[in-house]
């Protein structure tokens, strides 16, 4: 057998629906068995030119982080980074993954974040910064260089704090934020810096916004998309900046989530039974968004945009009443669905997905990262019934989007780590595919 090995308690079950479970992970245990199968999917993925998936690894809380690469089949892992200082923070209600690296477009380098001590003087106190040194690195750990220091005033006061930041579509510049802590919502200004010169510029933008996540930076239509979240107010906004201009356009929006080239939006349905699910789409010449029609089928969820292919994949989730006992520790009924954005065509593909959160997919489409509840622990009773166990997988994306039976497509996926608990914290935080 290659890939992880584990060990469970009792026979475990996968989920179908929130009540019914199938006594069928013991096919699961085996699925990585037989050389033949396991060597074929990793020539595969290996096929596609990808060097690995990168993710941010912290054991737990307090300990050092550092970005590490995965190979795709499993079996590697190779440090990127040994400071121990990477800077990590969750998005603000913002799908995607989590702050402190981001890859560039063509997958071949790593923007990422750390947070050094900053030496004050006797009775002040030093700046809460995410971060303040942005670094950039080559895929294969060479070329390492500095491009922004915050450490020194005047860029970085004790009342600034440093935001998230991004790579634009042509791979020569970083935005990033820059945060102004003055009650109600915060100040933000945006700046960039040249990669190959790390030399920085101011751009017009300096308007409170509060957390601000950049999103999407597309060179070609001269547009930066962005969500904020107002810390006085609680209310979110999805919005656009013309970056000749300082043009900039907002809407509110909860949980929005950008396409990768920047030019459509999906906006997730409140969980009041009036709310709907919206399909945006930037304006090409003027400054705003298209509402396109609103999905039929059940819009409470998550999407995931697929890379290359207009559209991506829509879990609708079943929400929780807030008065079950249990609420937060047992898992959804989920479905998913193909949205084609050409067709403005959805497409139910898997009627049941209730064991499925898919994280991400390949930068060709052909693969889809996702964590699977794979079963029961009866070591860990609770009052809700045994500890879940997840997964996390690559799964060939058509037998993702298909009836496959679950054994079936274990038996064609690659296990990338060893079984953790659901809920809890993971020392894996997916960022991204690196060529």
């Amino acid at each position: 057998m290659t890939g992880p090995h584990f060990v469970v308690r009792h026979v475990p079950s996968l989920l179908v629906g929130r009540r019914g479970v199938l006594g069928w992970l013991a096919l699961l245990v085996s699925a990585a068995c037989g050389r033949d199968g396991h060597t074929a999917r990793i020539k595969s993925v290996e096929a596609s030119g990808w060097r690995g998936l990168l993710y941010l690894r912290q054991e737990r809380p307090g300990a050092p982080r550092d970005l590490w690469v995965q190979s795709l089949d499993g079996a590697r892992r190779v440090a990127l980074t040994d400071s121990g200082l990477v800077a990590a923070w969750e998005r603000p209600r913002v799908e995607g993954a989590i702050n402190g690296a981001v890859i560039s477009p063509d997958g071949a380098r790593v923007a990422y974040a750390e947070r050094h001590p900053v030496a004050v003087k006797e009775g002040a106190s030093a700046p809460a910064q995410a971060w303040n040194v942005l670094f950039v690195v080559n895929a294969d750990g060479t070329g390492r260089r500095k491009l922004v220091d915050l450490r020194e005033p005047p860029f970085s006061p004790a009342a600034v704090r440093a935001g998230s930041f991004i790579w634009s579509s042509d791979g020569a510049r970083l935005a990033y934020v820059l945060e102004t802590l003055e009650g109600g919502c915060a100040r933000v200004s945006l700046h960039q810096v040249e990669v190959d010169s790390a030399r920085g510029t101011s751009l017009p933008l300096d308007v409170p916004l509060g957390d601000t996540q950049l999103l999407v930076w597309d060179t070609s239509r001269d547009v930066l998309s962005f969500a904020s979240l107002c810390g006085v107010t609680e209310e979110q906004r999805l919005g656009g900046l013309r970056m000749s201009t300082g043009a900039l356009w907002t809407l509110p929006a909860e949980r929005p989530s950008v396409s990768p080239d920047g030019v459509r939006a999906f906006v997730p349905a409140s969980v009041l039974p009036s709310g709907k699910a919206a399909w945006l789409t930037f304006d090409s010449q003027g400054d705003g968004f298209t509402r396109e029609p609103v999905l039929e089928a059940p819009s409470w969820g998550r999407f995931n945009w697929y890379q290359t292919h207009a559209g991506g994949l829509f879990t609708a989730v079943t929400p929780e009443r807030q008065s079950l006992e249990c609420t937060g520790v047992t898992p959804q009924p989920q479905r998913l669905y193909r949205w084609d954005a050409n067709a403005r065509a959805l497409q139910l593909v898997r009627h049941d997905a209730t064991a499925f959160s898919t994280l991400a997919f390949s930068p060709d489409d052909t693969q889809a990262l996702v964590s699977i509840l794979v079963g029961r622990d009866a070591s860990l009773p609770g009052f809700c019934g045994d500890g879940w166990l997840r997964q996390l997988y690559l799964v060939p994306r058509e037998a993702l989007e298909s009836e496959l039976p679950p054994e079936q497509l274990l038996a064609r996926s690659i296990a990338l780590e060893p079984p953790t608990m659901w809920p809890g914290a993971s020392s894996f935080h997916f960022i991204g595919w690196l060529r």
